[in-house]
């Protein structure tokens, strides 16, 4: 059945669906495939963000301002950074329209603009409440899913990858050298997407890089302490 015969039939039966990730949707099986799936399912973006913001909760070198505790830090951006951002891809994978990775390129634009003004609101919020680590944090999410919109036009860049990427140069940005465990993760994230055919290699690592950069060019202006 093809995308358009099955968004058809969702449409009139209005019935919701099993949501499934895109590499389960391809005959793909082995040992390296179930590893990857959990590194995979470990590392989309929303979660590396939920990661990144425990993580600035508990260890913050500048505190959280004076306004947040680390609780509501981590509430605050479960719901503005993590929940409401992929609202849309939630329904439209619960009702059959796309798998949850939205594996068809065409289709990533529309929802990579609805999460937009929520890291820019996320960002007033946080910037109103004087807490500088996570205002920088919400501006890094803005500036590379910006990036990764304009990017996705010439090429399906993996989200994952730039979901890594920015996070992950924000906490060398943090901490120094003692977030040098985040190479690991971005190495095993482009192994994983690439074998389980989400990505080329070439888009695994375009993704990360592209987080990098972006997140490398963002913080001097938004980090000033």
């Amino acid at each position: 059945m093809d995308s358009e015969e099955k968004e058809g039939n969702i449409g009139e039966s209005g019935d919701f669906v099993t949501m499934k990730y895109g590499d389960e949707l391809l005959d793909l099986h082995g040992r390296r495939v179930a590893i990857a799936r959990v590194i995979s399912r470990l590392t989309p973006a929303p979660l590396i963000n939920l990661y990144a913001c425990i993580i600035f909760s508990l260890y913050s070198p500048i505190g959280l301002g004076p306004f947040l505790s680390p609780l509501s830090n981590i509430l605050l951006c479960i719901i503005m950074m993590v929940f409401l951002p992929i609202t849309p891809i939630l329904y439209s994978a619960r009702k059959g329209l796309v798998d949850l990775d939205v594996s068809d390129w065409d289709s990533r634009r529309k929802y990579f603009l609805f999460s937009l003004p929520f890291y820019l609101g996320a960002f007033i919020v946080y910037f109103g409440l004087s807490c500088i680590i996570m205002s920088a944090l919400a501006a890094a999410y803005f500036t590379v899913t910006s990036g990764v919109t304009i990017a996705n036009q010439k090429s399906k860049v993996s989200v994952h990858g730039a979901g890594i990427g920015g996070p992950g140069t924000a906490l060398f940005f943090v901490f120094g050298w003692f977030a040098l465990p985040v190479i690991i993760v971005w190495i095993l994230v482009i192994w994983s997407r690439t074998i389980l055919k989400q990505h080329s290699l070439k888009q695994s690592i375009a993704g990360v890089l592209l987080g990098i950069i972006i997140t490398l060019c963002t913080y001097p202006f938004v980090y000033i302490i």
